[in-house]
């Protein structure tokens, strides 16, 4: 085994030096916050689809304008909740929607001061926090996503499908043995 040695520093010392000039994540420094919570498929795929159609965009903005933050499922939670928590901070919001039977699992980060402020209006509103998200995501959707854009990202995955499928089994075994080589 070789020694490790940087100008007198010994091999843990360096790990740790390393260690502490990577910046740590929002979320190992506890600014974000773990949501479990269920959403009707249609927003799921609302909001899928806004960061299909983010990254897109930052796929063709030149490498020195590029905000990858801006096309990530946190980005668009955050704003979403933020939007809600902005439009209903002087009045309650009256539709809060009940869990519905085609509602799915969904796990996501947010911002834990977006969390707590969610939590406060949950309170003033009386109602749990994950109906409240529910509200902001579905609402957030409604408003801010056409139906144009959903649509055409289906358009473009049915179009995908066809293409995929038209190209044989037997070449697709081969272009994944040629892949896996690589």
């Amino acid at each position: 085994m070789r020694a490790f040695r940087v100008q007198g520093v010994d091999e843990g010392d360096a790990v740790a030096a390393k260690k502490a000039d990577k910046p740590r994540s929002a979320r190992a420094r506890g600014l974000r916050t773990l949501q479990h919570q269920t959403l009707p498929p249609k927003t799921r795929y609302a909001i899928d689809t806004e960061v299909w159609f983010r990254g897109l965009v930052v796929e063709h903005q030149p490498a020195a304008r590029r905000h990858q933050r801006w096309s990530t499922k946190d980005q668009v939670h955050d704003e979403a909740i933020a939007w809600f928590l902005e439009q209903y901070a002087n009045q309650a919001f009256e539709s809060y929607p009940a869990r519905r039977a085609a509602d799915e699992d969904l796990t996501f980060w947010v911002d834990s001061q977006l969390m707590q402020r969610a939590r406060r209006m949950a309170q003033r509103d009386g109602v749990k926090v994950a109906r409240l998200i529910d509200a902001a995501l579905s609402c957030y959707v409604r408003q801010h996503l056409p139906e144009a854009l959903l649509q055409y990202r289906q358009r473009v995955q049915h179009e995908a499908y066809r293409l995929y499928q038209g190209v044989s089994p037997r070449a697709r075994g081969a272009r994944r043995a040629r892949k896996a080589k690589a």
